[in-house]
C-alpha cells in the first residue's frame, strides 16, 4: 500500500523544485503499490526536470489510460497533449500527431476551456517543426486568447510569446517583440509555474539571440541563470543553454563556451535532438575558434547526421584545411534553398563574402554585402550593423578603396566594441591592420595587428592568434 507521508513529501518536494529528490520518493511509492494518475503525472514531471525523458513519457503513458479508465476525459486529453509536445521534441512527429489526434477526439466532447487552448498550443508547435509558420502564429493566437478567456496564465503567456516570434520572423518585427516582452514580465513577477517560467525565459533569449541583438540576450540568460539558483534548478532543457554557448563565445569565453556547449550537447540529447544538434553546431564553432579543427568537424558532423545544417562553421574549417573553392561551394548549396529566414541568412554570408574575397570572387562578395546591409536595416540591432560595416570594409580593401575601407571598419570596431563582442572586435582589428598597410601607414598597421593578437591570445583563439603572428613575422 502507498505510503501517504510519503506520497506528501514527493509533493513536498517537488514544490520546492527538487525534481531528484521527488521521483526517488514517487518511485518508492509506486513499487509499493501502483500510483494513481494524478501522481504519475506529478512523477512524470519530476522525470522531466531531472532528464528521463523517456521515463517520463511511460509515466505519462500509465497516467493517460488511468485517466480514461476513471472516465475522466479532460485530464486524459491534457496529459496526450504533453505527450504529443514529447515526441515532437523527439522528431518523432508521427507518434506526436498521434496524441494529438487523441488528445482532439477527447476534447471534442467535453465544453471549451483552457485545455483547448493547450490543443491550440501544441498544434502551433507542430507546425513550427513543419515550417508553416502562419499556422504556428493562427495557433498560438488562438491558445493566448483562450488562457485569457479561462484563466490559464501560463496558457497565456506561452501563446502570447509564441504568438509574438511568429510575428517577429515573419512580417511585423516590431510588433512581435514586445509581445514577447510583455509574456515575460509574468515568468519575472513569479506568476508562471516552472515549465512555463523556463520554456519564457528560453524564448526571450532565444528571439534576441536570433535578432542578434547579443546585449539583450546576455541580459536574459543572466536573469534566466538566477532564476535556475533561486529554484535550485540545475539548468533548464531548452535552447537558452546553447545561445548561452553563443555569447560566451563572442565574448571571447572561449574555455567556458566550449564547457556550455559541451554539457548542452549532453543535457539535451534526451530533451530535444535539434537543440542538441545546434548545441553540436555551437560545440564545432568553439572548438574551431581555439584551434581544435579535428574536434570542431567531428561536432560539425554530428549536427548534420542530426538535421541541422553545420555552416558557416563547416565552411571556415575547409578553408582552414585549404579547401575554398570547396566551402564556397557548401555555403553557396545553403543559401540556394529555398524558404531560408533573412536573419539565418545574415549568419552564413560574412563567411561567404570573406571566402569569396580570398577567391578574388568580387560579384559574390559585393551582393553578400548589399544583402548584409539590408537585413541590417531592417531589424537594426547593433551586431547586424557591425556586420554589414565589417563586411563593406572587407570587401573596399578588397578593391582598393583604402580610405572608405577605413571609414566602415572603424564603424564596425566601435558597434563591436560597444556590445562587448571580443572576438569579433578583434576580427576587425586585424582587418583595420591590413586595411592601414594599403594606406602605407606601417605604424598603425603594426599597432593594430599587436592589439589585435594581443586578444586573440588572451581569449585562446589559436588559429587567429597564428595567422596575426604571421602577418607581424616579417615586421
Amino acid at each position: 500500500m502507498s505510503d501517504p507521508f510519503r506520497l506528501s513529501e514527493a509533493r513536498d518536494a517537488a514544490s520546492r523544485y527538487g525534481w531528484r529528490e521527488a521521483f526517488d520518493l514517487y518511485a518508492a511509492a509506486d513499487a509499493a503499490e501502483p500510483l494513481g494518475p494524478d501522481e504519475l503525472d506529478q512523477m512524470a514531471e519530476c522525470a522531466w526536470w531531472i532528464g528521463k525523458m523517456r521515463h517520463c513519457m511511460a509515466l505519462r503513458a500509465r497516467g493517460y489510460a488511468a485517466y480514461l479508465k476513471r472516465g475522466n476525459s479532460l485530464r486524459a486529453a491534457r496529459v496526450a497533449l504533453d505527450l504529443a509536445e514529447h515526441y515532437a521534441d523527439l522528431a518523432e512527429l508521427a507518434d506526436a500527431e498521434a496524441w494529438l489526434q487523441n488528445a482532439a477526439r477527447l476534447l471534442d466532447r467535453e465544453p471549451e476551456g483552457a485545455v483547448h487552448g493547450w490543443l491550440h498550443f501544441e498544434l502551433g508547435i507542430l507546425a513550427r517543426y513543419e515550417g508553416d509558420l502562419e499556422g504556428a502564429v493562427l495557433h498560438a493566437k488562438q491558445a493566448a486568447a483562450l488562457g485569457a478567456t479561462y484563466g490559464d496564465q501560463d496558457l497565456f503567456a506561452l501563446g502570447h510569446a509564441f504568438h509574438g516570434i511568429g510575428l517577429v520572423f515573419t512580417e511585423e518585427p516590431d510588433q512581435g517583440l514586445p509581445m514577447v516582452e510583455e509574456a515575460t514580465e509574468g515568468a519575472v513577477a513569479g506568476e508562471l509555474g516552472a515549465r512555463a517560467t523556463g520554456m519564457i525565459y528560453c524564448i526571450m533569449i532565444s528571439v534576441n539571440a536570433q535578432l542578434a541583438d547579443w546585449q539583450r540576450a546576455g541580459h536574459w540568460a543572466e536573469a534566466a541563470r538566477r532564476w535556475c539558483d533561486r529554484q535550485a534548478i540545475n539548468g533548464f532543457p531548452g535552447i537558452c543553454r546553447v545561445h548561452r554557448a553563443e555569447i560566451l563565445r563572442l565574448r571571447g569565453h572561449l574555455s567556458e563556451a566550449e564547457e556550455e556547449a559541451r554539457e548542452a550537447t549532453t543535457e539535451l540529447g534526451s530533451f530535444n535532438l535539434t537543440f542538441s544538434a545546434l548545441a553540436f553546431r555551437e560545440l564545432g564553432e568553439v572548438r574551431l575558434k581555439m584551434g581544435d579543427v579535428d574536434g570542431a568537424e567531428e561536432a560539425f558532423q554530428q549536427a548534420a547526421e542530426m538535421g541541422v545544417t553545420p555552416q558557416p562553421g563547416l565552411a571556415q574549417a575547409l578553408v582552414v584545411r585549404g579547401r575554398p573553392e570547396a566551402a564556397a561551394t557548401s555555403l553557396r548549396r545553403v543559401l540556394g534553398s529555398k524558404g531560408m529566414r533573412p536573419l539565418d541568412r545574415a549568419k552564413l554570408l560574412p563567411t561567404q563574402l570573406e571566402i569569396a574575397v580570398q577567391l578574388g570572387d568580387l560579384p559574390t562578395a559585393r551582393a553578400a554585402v548589399t544583402e548584409l546591409a539590408e537585413i541590417a536595416s531592417n531589424h537594426r540591432t547593433t551586431a547586424l550593423r557591425a556586420g554589414a560595416d565589417a563586411g563593406a570594409a572587407t570587401v573596399l580593401h578588397a578593391q582598393g578603396d583604402f580610405p572608405a575601407a577605413e571609414v566602415a571598419a572603424r564603424r564596425a570596431y566601435e558597434l563591436y566594441t560597444e556590445i562587448d563582442l571580443t572576438y569579433e572586435a578583434a576580427r576587425v582589428e586585424e582587418l583595420l591592420a591590413r586595411i592601414h598597410q594599403g594606406l602605407g601607414d606601417t605604424d598603425q598597421a603594426l599597432a593594430r595587428n599587436a592589439a589585435a593578437l594581443a586578444t586573440f591570445e588572451r581569449i585562446g583563439a589559436v588559429l587567429d592568434a597564428r595567422r596575426v603572428r604571421e602577418a607581424l613575422a616579417p615586421a
